[in-house]
């Protein structure tokens, strides 16, 4: 009978530790997922700003599918299988919250970089003086400024 439940003992906890990241057949991986999402989501973003919004006359439906479609094809996975991987992570709040995460912190590292107050048009050019540090860049009128300082300097001096 000890034998019998220590057996038994065993076999539970094999099973209790077997591998967590297992699938089940027909599941995309999550980065898998997580590519195909990110695609999906800049799609959304063009479809919204450059297509379905300047012509009115576009069938938003009929046009989100064709892109989405090219994704799928692109990803060499279908519609049916993105939809069954969805459903699965949709109902393992703690892997879908794991997928989202990895696309915000993707979505953010992406994002342009917002000007400072001490950038000036892309057009203009910034000088450096050779004690400034890497991120510390002086507008081109500060410049102009500091050698109309130092020229009026010089002239009070030379009078």
């Amino acid at each position: 009978m000890r034998k019998c439940f220590i057996y038994c003992l065993l076999v539970f906890l094999a099973c209790a530790c077997s591998d967590k990241d297992q699938l089940p057949k027909g599941v995309l991986h999550q980065q898998q997922m997580r590519e195909i999402l990110w695609d999906m989501i800049r799609a959304g973003e063009f479809l919204n700003a450059f297509v379905i919004n300047k012509d009115s006359s576009v069938n938003k439906v009929a046009e989100s599918e064709k892109w989405y479609n090219k994704i799928y094809q692109m990803h060499k996975t279908s519609k049916a299988e993105f939809e069954k991987s969805y459903h699965y992570y949709s109902d393992h709040p703690d892997l879908m919250k794991e997928l989202l995460d990895s696309l915000s912190k993707r979505q953010i590292s992406t994002q342009p970089l917002k000007r400072d107050s001490t950038f000036v048009n892309d057009s203009m050019k910034f000088k450096r003086d050779s004690n400034q540090t890497r991120d510390t860049i002086r507008k081109p009128s500060d410049i102009f400024r500091k050698k109309n300082i130092k020229k009026r300097k010089d002239n009070i001096k030379a009078v």
